[in-house]
């Protein structure tokens, strides 16, 4: 079975525009070892007095996961790593020409030398070691198995092969991984790829077919660059393409991806797979009628397998069943002319429009049904008042409200309240859709609403 190394904590802090705090490596790391992986790799310690720091206490919480160090082949990285008490050591070195004689200025023999010494000082002391030939991918073949079985010799027990710079395709990372294992004495292989052509998981999941049994991730998929494998697309791909019966908690999915989204800044992109919001949602009336006669019609697999949830989109691209499905959600029955006619009007409201929101449709369902419909007052000022989820970075809601139809001032406060809002609309009937716009948003709990009666104006060149 294939083994998961999350990194989140080192290469994910090598994001750029992200720095976490001691506290916040803490829950992330025991977020992840409930969630079941084999290793968490916590940092380097000889970059930050506070990276050290933190791995001094993650050590001391027993977690079930492998705690990892991450260390240059420096005798001194390792000697504060085995200080740290980490269960296992990561060496390593460049092995490909352009990093030896341009970054590193090392001959091949010495850096045989270098990996060697530093491999036996960790076993040694009793670590488990694993050694990364950075860029491998990009190294000469020949040099890259003598210098890692140099490094099995010394003592390692798992060799990482990196590519660095992202620049493998499935098939040639398949041979290459393959190859690479057959020419390697018996040791443990991970795989560690990067994004920069997209191919990080196909690449990934190419490695673990052709020999490798741990793969590198991070929690979105962030760090160096366009980062790394993500977690989630890496571990549901290989659960449901590759019928792997997986040992992790798969619904802790949302919620470790949401936690790092809000301390990172970083929030996904709603078309990402798995985890992006519009990964389970559904708009074509096609799409939408199979869905909600059988889900699989649509969808690979369930949301809730993630810890997420379905949701139908009515538009103009919406169909009888959808128009239906969210009508009986009010418990409002219409006849087959009826809806007929209420789709029609769906239809005609969006092509006006970008957005249908669910006020217009229960309007349009009470006009075509004949229920008479409430005067709407014209004009509204109002406030709004918004309490997210615990584990929801509060700017990455600000930035989807901010731009939203009648919003003039945004403020994130602390308090009761994460969010104030000041919105000047033209009637109630856009106050609703405004609501029912930031009460659909992941990670908003509650929305209270005060309508303005008075307003004075400008005082000293400022609003009230």
């Amino acid at each position: 079975m294939v083994k998961i190394l999350d990194t989140t904590l080192r290469e994910g802090e090598q994001t750029a525009g992200v720095s976490f705090t001691i506290n916040e490596k803490m829950t992330l790391a025991k977020m992840l070892d409930d969630f079941g992986v084999d290793m968490i790799e916590v940092g380097h310690p000889n970059v930050s007095p506070k990276i050290e720091e933190f791995i001094r206490k993650v050590v001391k919480e027993n977690l079930k996961a492998d705690v990892v160090g991450h260390v240059r082949a420096v005798k001194g990285d390792v000697e504060m790593a085995v200080d740290c008490e980490v269960d296992r050591v990561a060496i390593f070195l460049a092995t490909s020409n352009v990093h030896l004689k341009d970054k590193l200025k090392m001959t091949k023999e010495v850096a045989i030398e270098k990996v060697v010494d530093c491999v036996q000082y960790a076993k040694d002391h009793g670590l488990k070691v694993r050694y990364t030939p950075e860029d491998a991918t990009r190294t000469d073949f020949n040099y890259l198995i003598e210098i890692c079985n140099a490094a099995i010799d010394a003592g390692a027990d798992r060799i990482s092969v990196a590519d660095t710079v992202g620049v493998m395709q499935p098939h040639i990372f398949y041979d290459l991984v393959k190859t690479i294992k057959a020419n390697l004495k018996p040791v443990g292989i991970d795989v560690h790829c990067h994004n920069d052509f997209g191919l990080a998981v196909a690449n990934a999941m190419a490695g673990v077919r052709a020999g490798a049994d741990c793969v590198h991730t991070t929690v979105n998929g962030i760090g160096e660059r366009t980062g790394i494998v993500d977690l989630s697309n890496f571990v549901v791909a290989t659960h449901i393409l590759d019928n792997e019966n997986l040992k992790y908690d798969l619904k802790m999915l949302k919620q470790i991806s949401a936690y790092v989204e809000k301390i990172t800044g970083i929030y996904v992109y709603p078309l990402m797979p798995i985890m992006g919001d519009n990964a389970f949602t559904h708009k074509s009336g096609v799409h939408t009628d199979g869905v909600l006669k059988n889900p699989s019609t649509y969808e690979p697999f369930s949301p809730e397998m993630v810890g997420k949830e379905r949701k139908i989109i009515v538009d103009k691209f919406a169909g009888r069943r959808a128009v239906m499905s969210k009508l009986n959600q009010y418990g409002i029955e219409a006849s087959d002319e009826d809806l007929l006619k209420i789709i029609h009007e769906i239809k005609k409201v969006g092509d006006e429009r970008k957005i249908v929101h669910e006020t217009d449709i229960l309007d349009i369902a009470e006009k075509v049904l004949g229920v008479k419909a409430v005067t709407i007052p014209t004009g509204v000022d109002a406030v709004l008042f918004l309490r997210l989820e615990a584990h929801i970075y509060t700017t990455s809601i600000s930035r989807k409200i901010k731009n939203m139809k009648g919003v003039e001032k945004l403020y994130e406060m602390s308090g009761d309240e994460d969010i104030s809002i000041y919105a000047s609309l033209k009637n109630v009937a856009e106050l609703n859709n405004l609501i029912e716009d930031i009460r659909s948003i992941p990670g908003v709990l509650a929305t209270s609403t005060r309508v303005v009666l008075k307003k004075y104006g400008e005082v000293n060149g400022n609003s009230c």
